[in-house]
């Protein structure tokens, strides 16, 4: 997934749209999620995510668009259905990243990564 193209491809795939009307959503998106995940993996001195993390940035991309309208909010329910959202879309990769940044040897990824 190399490709910045196939990022948005497989947001698209994955929440069935089949039209370019919410790249441009879509797009910032990527690009929010993109640099706070290059922030804490690199400290600001990554040019892009790795390819072994892209698939961070699709699932929390989806899990960000799923939010829309609903920013801020920590549950909300309707009927018996009820939802809860996570307020750091990177918070469920914590363990993901934390491990790439302890294999990684390559002297961009140092330190330690710590959600809070």
């Amino acid at each position: 997934m190399a490709d910045p193209g196939q990022v948005l491809t497989s947001i698209k795939s994955l929440l069935s749209l089949k039209d370019n009307s919410q790249d441009d959503v879509l797009n910032t998106i990527i690009d929010l999620i993109s640099a706070r995940l290059k922030s804490k993996i690199g400290k600001g001195v990554l040019d892009d995510v790795p390819d072994e993390l892209k698939y961070i940035v699709v699932e929390a991309s989806i899990s960000r668009f799923n939010r829309i309208n609903d920013e801020g909010k920590k549950s909300a329910s309707e009927s018996e259905v009820s939802a809860t959202y996570e307020t750091d879309d990177l918070a469920p990769f914590a363990d993901d990243i934390a491990d790439w940044i302890a294999n990684k040897n390559d002297g961009y990824a140092t330190g330690k990564f710590v959600m809070y």
